[in-house]
């Protein structure tokens, strides 16, 4: 089962590797990690997705907070929490696909970055879910480059 973590830590050098550690030393997967300065100065916001069942999720959870520069550790509930994800995209085009490729951008309420003869670049926001949709849409295309954020997350 997938599920999202929110951890508000000390902007402190090593605390990001720290947390990181405990997940890779017990063989735990992070599907995205997303981090970035939280509503007080000083202070940072991580959004951390794993999969697990609920033991092994109290049992990390039990274990970032043993961490020095953790403050706060917040197992986010999907129907009580607000999530988003940004993707960057750029794929290969030609004249006759053009109008096909905008219009899908379009679709996934995408906003193009960029556009030259050969390529578009195109940014998307959304639910890891969505993102992934679309991901499988511009297969279909050539991706040239693409770039995803993880998850950040906070309560509703």
């Amino acid at each position: 089962m997938r599920h999202v973590i929110s951890i508000v830590v000390e902007d402190q050098s090593g605390a990001l590797a720290r947390i990181v550690e405990l997940f890779t030393s017990r063989g735990y997967n992070l599907e995205s990690i997303c981090s970035g300065e939280a509503e007080e100065a000083g202070i940072h916001r991580l959004t951390l997705v794993t999969e697990g069942d609920d033991r092994k999720i109290k049992h990390i959870i039990r274990l970032l907070n043993n961490i020095v520069y953790v403050i706060e550790v917040t197992h986010l509930d999907p129907t009580e929490s607000i999530s988003q994800e940004l993707m960057l995209m750029k794929i290969k085009i030609n004249p006759k696909i053009r109008g096909q490729v905008l219009q899908l951008i379009e679709a996934y309420g995408g906003i193009v970055i960029e556009m030259n003869p050969d390529t578009v670049s195109f940014r998307v926001l959304g639910r890891a879910s969505k993102l992934d949709g679309v991901t499988q849409t511009f297969r279909e295309f050539k991706i040239i480059e693409m770039a995803r954020t993880g998850e950040a997350a906070i309560h509703k």
